[in-house]
């Protein structure tokens, strides 16, 4: 059995959008995966017997220690809901707490692989679009800059990959840029979900992606670079102090 197939992925946010996107690709790619869901029948009908469908809630802290137990790599798309009005307790729960909570539940089971987060252009640079992202997801933006900030000093190996404006569109069809040039949120700056999964899925175990911010959007043209030579263009963040 080859070193992937042993290796269980657990999947934050993999039941709806770029989290399911996530699972089935690693599905496919020969991984063991572990989804975590509020409403596991809903998600294992959803997702088939092949995947691993553990009852839990990101906002609750105690369902989180047996969905990171014994999981060699763990990556959370999870998010207050997109398109609708969420005060800012709810987002604070989700996009800050519970992320929290997981970081916490992992170094707690001794993580010894990559901790990879989903995250949202426009987190360092303001914009129309972020203004109006923070009124309706109620400072969505600085709560997700500070679990950053708590992700790089967790001690854990991680990657954060800031994505742009999400589009349910065919993959592979464009040039993918990666930088870390600190992109305003703007509908110019866009990406195919599909892409982004297949980003996930490469940067979880490239050791360029170790310990590094990186955005992804659409370039101009068709793809020519793979993703293995545009992680290694990437530098690693600024050390942060371990949390304790």
């Amino acid at each position: 059995m080859s070193e992937t197939a042993k290796s269980r992925v657990l999947v934050i946010g993999g039941t709806k959008g770029t989290g399911l996107l996530i699972a089935r690709l690693l599905h496919e790619r020969g991984f063991r995966v572990r989804v975590l869901a509020r409403d596991p029948a809903r998600a294992a009908a959803e997702l088939g017997a092949s995947f691993e469908v553990i009852a839990g809630d990101l906002t609750k802290a105690d369902t989180l220690a047996p969905a990171v137990a014994k999981v060699d790599h763990i990556i959370l798309t999870a998010g207050a809901p997109s398109g609708r009005y969420a005060p800012e307790s709810l987002v604070k729960a989700t996009d800050y707490q519970g992320v929290m909570d997981t970081l916490a539940a992992a170094r707690q089971a001794g993580l010894a692989g990559r901790f990879v987060y989903l995250n949202s252009i426009g987190i360092a640079t303001p914009s129309l679009a972020g203004a109006l992202l923070n009124l309706l997801k109620r400072n969505t933006l600085v709560w997700r800059r500070r679990v950053e900030e708590e992700v790089r000093a967790s001690g854990l190996d991680y990657t954060i990959i800031r994505v742009g404006f999400l589009l349910d569109r065919p993959g592979g069809e464009h040039a993918v840029i990666v930088g870390q040039d600190a992109l305003a949120l703007a509908p110019r700056h866009r990406i195919a979900r599909t892409d982004v999964a297949e980003a996930f899925v490469e940067a979880m175990q490239h050791p360029g992606a170790s310990r590094v911010t990186f955005e992804i959007v659409w370039g101009k043209g068709p793809r020519r670079e793979s993703w293995s030579t545009l992680f290694e263009k990437l530098k690693p963040d600024p050390r942060s102090p371990a949390t304790p």
